[in-house]
Order: C-alpha cells, then structure tokens, then sequence
C-alpha cells in the first residue's frame, strides 16, 4: 500500500483541505461549511471570513456553550469582538454583554440580525444577553 502511495503524491496534495482552507476557492468553501455542518454560515460573508469560519468550526462545536466558542465565532466576523460575564461588570447573574468593534462603514441591521440571532448556537442555555454595544474604530 505505502508504494502505491508514494507513487502519487500529487492526488495525496489534494487530499489536504483543512490545512489548505486559506488557498480554496469560494465555492469549495462554500460546499465544506456545508459538509462539515457550520451553523455560523452565511454566503454573503466575505471570502477572508469564511476561511477564518471555517478554519475554526472544530474548536467551536468542541466547546459549545463556553465563553470561547461565542468569542471565536464573533472574532471570526468582527476581529477584535469580546463579551464581558456578569461578575465582570457588576450585572445580572449569568448574563453577559457584547462588544462589537466596527468601522467607518458601520455594520447593516441585517448583519447585526445575524449575528445576534447565531449567538444563541453557541452560549449556553442558562446565560442571557444583557447588553450588546458596537464600538466605532
């Protein structure tokens, strides 16, 4: 078997997505989110952002329901995106704010939409949204 292998190495090279995520095309993108069951997908996001999606879908459904899982999925839209728990700011116990860092260009009420409605895959069932605030770079 390892002869016939080593006699084509090129066909093994294709067999490499995963570590090859940031030099797929679009489409082939498009079709792994949906073979791999990425909940956090939309076709509209930007190339950079759905290899960055992608790329962590392993880690996310490995540690859904934790704190990491919701800040790896937001940074993966909105780099530079982080929550703040309850005991952090003085809130309502189990609940947590969000903080979205955005440009010039603002970010649409779709996307905002979106974001909030997908957080709800990935915290847990006890915690609740307090607050979520978008801070202008």
């Amino acid at each position: 078997m390892a002869q016939i292998l080593a006699q084509r190495p090129e066909e093994i090279d294709r067999l490499r997505i995963y570590p090859d995520i940031f030099r797929l095309d679009e489409k082939l993108l498009d079709i792994l989110a949906y073979d791999f069951k990425v909940d956090w997908w939309d076709g509209e996001y930007s190339l950079e952002e759905k290899r960055r999606i992608l790329r962590d879908n392993w880690n996310v459904h490995r540690t859904l329901g934790t704190k990491y899982a919701v800040e790896t999925v937001l940074k993966d839209i909105f780099p530079g995106a982080y929550t703040e728990e309850w005991f952090q700011y003085g809130g309502t116990p189990y609940c947590f704010r969000l903080f979205l860092p955005v440009g010039d260009g603002g970010v649409s009420q779709e996307k905002q939409r979106s974001v909030l409605s997908r957080i709800w895959y990935y915290k847990n069932l006890r915690s609740h949204l307090e607050g979520f605030t978008l801070e202008w770079e």
